[in-house]
């Protein structure tokens, strides 16, 4: 029998099926027609909670989760969603205190892991301030590699792109060393929960190889492959040891907050860091990258000269460019560079098949291939006038058709108009998305030769995967391109479009000349494979480490801005993120950093003798409806606090004393309960800090110099 279109039952599939695709007022409607006919129905009430908590009505998502946990008093749920939307709100003393009864529930639920910071959060620490602790000499005791990023990839991507290939191909080939120097472990950052977590590595392994062999990112087993791979709150701590090398293959840079939660980490484990470098385009070429990209790269870049004890690159230039820009910020260390890897193709049969299911245009025609995310900096515009040339200069039946396999990205518009506005062009140019790295061994085993066109590479991973199949790639002579087509790359000048054509003309109608130049291409040179250049990674991560390198030192006298910092990367802004110390701030912003409710901490690791008398001025900004602050600096032993209320907006310099002690000087700001600031994530903050000074009380030059930098 059929349900009623407005039975119960009907009305609550409606709302899972809504709530599946996001649809939150939809669903809203649905649950609350349930539940005027079930209310006792505890789960739909969190249901109905996240619906409202998703449409920002924040305050209402609460009362749903506590009327739940009044319905059900034994259900961690409804308790558990309470504290973590508390804890996002920046309501730290009501979240530990729903903390406390989930606890009380369910004390041995992995849930409560990502909750465990809120209580250290609301007090001072009663230490005096101290230097970061340095990690043993010797050979590490661990080799973790964190692969936060490449999960937050995976999450919502299936075919990876060239750090996630060079990531994957690292790692995995690590992971199968069959007698690694060191133990290793694969470990993520939760910064919603200042938690480093432990990743399962068979898992990993699971999800590395379902990514070679398909394309969908909505097939059931990737997602549920996925899912449990990223599940983080069902993890473990990752059990890090003092004396291990936490190494990051990938990109960092873009996780919220990364510097923050390693600095809190090594406080708790002493270890070293190492970061690969896979090129410095937003250094070097910030016109083909979205400005954030370039504002994040720079202020990540320009903190490794704080943070990082060992770096690597995939490249001579590479390195070359980290030193250029990293002298300027004291960045004294070489990279090792370590040449990245093509793997010899796999089993021909097997690689066309998977191309044969492709949707190509006049599947049975030649073709040139172009491998590279459809962006600015791929040039494809430059690829497609010189088609457009060789159409107009060559028969059309002697002009291969150029496939191109990647992504739509960043500034796509100047290629992809072209395209879109040439007839001639259509016909002979093709753009595939989501190929499988099975299928795109099949296109490249079927192509002519293939073209790879980038203004900047860090290596160019297509190109030795072109000349590692044998077949040629023409690309411009610059860059990590000079690299990775050393071993038989047709090259020509850079930007030079009549170049190019020519070529371009010649290997697609004298066979004998391409046939000529395949051969003397140097395959073995090309072909690299994973589990090498990964044994040649793991044995520098491995080495016996001396004393970590001197870091850049405080500059004391020197106001430091506590807002994000601008491209280009400069030692001041370094300092101005690493400054703040433990879970007490919100991310940075244009002017500066909110605090959260409770105590934030500012670090200052001034060079001068303990008890050394020091001065310290803050710029402050008040928050919406002002706040009653208590703020102190100290050294070694504890200090009066300091109350001061701020209005609204207001823009105070205080200026604070403290003798010095071993480690520096503490700056501690306790607002409280904080007040709600009206913004997207409906955040509590306490007072805004809009930058800092510090220096011995009788350096007066550093004293004026900072108070005309706050007046200008």
């Amino acid at each position: 029998m059929t349900p009623e279109p407005d039975s119960p039952e009907v009305l609550l599939d409606t709302g899972d099926t809504l709530r599946e695709a996001r649809d939150w007022p939809g669903a809203e409607a649905a649950y609350r027609a349930y539940l005027a006919a079930r209310p006792l129905h505890w789960q739909i009430h969190v249901q109905l909670g996240h619906a409202v908590k998703e449409q920002g009505r924040s305050e209402e998502a609460l009362d749903h989760y506590r009327h739940a946990a009044t319905l059900a008093p034994d259900a961690l749920d409804p308790v558990f969603q309470e504290g973590e939307l508390l804890r996002r709100l920046g309501r730290g003393q009501e979240a530990a205190d729903a903390m406390a009864r989930a606890r009380a529930i369910a004390p041995d639920s992995p849930l409560l892991r990502r909750l465990d910071a809120l209580l250290r959060h609301r007090v001072a620490e009663a230490a005096a301030p101290e230097a970061m602790p340095l990690p043993p000499e010797g050979a590490p005791t661990q080799i973790a590699f964190d692969v936060t990023d490449l999960l937050d990839y995976l999450r919502d991507a299936r075919t990876p792109t060239g750090i996630q290939r060079v990531q994957m191909g690292l790692v995995g080939g690590m992971l199968e060393h069959p007698a690694p120097p060191a133990p290793l472990l694969l470990v993520a950052y939760d910064p919603s929960a200042w938690r480093w977590w432990q990743v399962d590595i068979a898992r990993f392994r699971g999800v590395l190889e379902l990514s070679r062999i398909g394309a969908a990112a909505d097939d059931p087993a990737w997602r549920a492959a996925t899912a449990a791979l990223c599940h983080a709150d069902a993890a473990e701590d990752a059990p890090l040891l003092p004396g291990a090398t936490l190494a990051s293959l990938g990109n960092a840079w873009g996780i919220e907050d990364y510097w923050r939660g390693l600095r809190m980490l090594r406080r708790r484990v002493p270890l070293r860091y190492a970061a690969f470098l896979h090129d410095c385009v937003p250094l070097a070429m910030p016109e083909h990258c979205l400005e954030l990209t370039s504002r994040l790269y720079a202020r990540w870049f320009a903190a490794l000269a704080l943070h990082a004890d060992l770096l690597l690159a995939n490249s001579r230039a590479t390195a070359g460019d980290v030193q250029a820009f990293g002298a300027p910020l004291g960045l004294r260390m070489a990279p090792t560079v370590i040449p990245l890897a093509a793997e010899p193709p796999p089993p021909r049969e097997a690689a066309l098949a998977a191309a044969e299911t492709l949707d190509l245009d006049e599947a049975d025609a030649p073709f040139v291939l172009f491998v590279a995310t459809l962006e600015s900096r791929k040039n494809h515009l430059m690829v497609f006038q010189a088609w457009i040339e060789l159409l107009r200069r060559l028969p059309a039946d002697q002009v291969p058709r150029l496939v191109c396999v990647g992504r739509p990205g960043w500034r796509a518009e100047g290629a992809l108009g072209l395209l879109e506005r040439s007839a001639l062009l259509r016909r002979k140019v093709q753009v595939l998305s989501g190929v499988s790295d099975l299928a795109l061994a099949g296109l490249t085993a079927r192509c002519l030769f293939t073209v790879y066109n980038s203004f900047h590479e860090g290596w160019g991973l297509p190109v030795s995967e072109s000349l590692a199949a044998g077949k040629l790639c023409v690309v411009p002579a610059h860059s990590g391109l000079l690299e990775s087509g050393a071993p038989g790359a047709v090259f020509f000048p850079p930007g030079d479009l009549p170049a190019l054509v020519e070529t371009l003309a010649r290997l697609a109608t004298d066979a004998a000349h391409r046939a000529l130049l395949e051969s003397a291409i140097d395959r073995a040179a090309a072909t690299r494979e994973w589990p090498v250049a990964a044994a040649e990674a793991l044995s520098r991560l491995a080495a016996p480490q001396p004393a970590p390198p001197p870091r850049p030192p405080f500059p004391a006298g020197e106001r430091l801005s506590l807002a994000a910092a601008p491209p280009p990367p400069s030692l001041a802004g370094a300092w101005g993120e690493a400054v703040r110390e433990g879970l007490g701030w919100w991310w940075q912003e244009g002017w500066g950093c909110w605090t959260r409710d409770g105590i934030a901490t500012l670090l200052l690791p001034l060079d001068v003798p303990e008890g050394t008398p020091v001065r310290v001025l803050l710029e402050l900004r008040g928050p919406p409806g002002g706040i009653a602050l208590r703020l102190r600096a100290r050294g070694g032993e504890s200090t009066p606090w300091r109350r001061l209320d701020l209005a609204e907006e207001a823009r105070p310099g205080v200026v604070l004393q403290a003798e010095a002690g071993p480690g520096g000087v503490l700056v501690e700001l306790d607002s409280g309960d904080g007040v709600p600031l009206n913004d997207r994530a409906q955040r509590r903050v306490g007072v805004g800090v809009v930058a800092v000074m510090a220096c011995a009380e009788d350096d007066l030059a550093a004293r004026l110099a900072a108070l005309e930098a706050a007046e200008g």
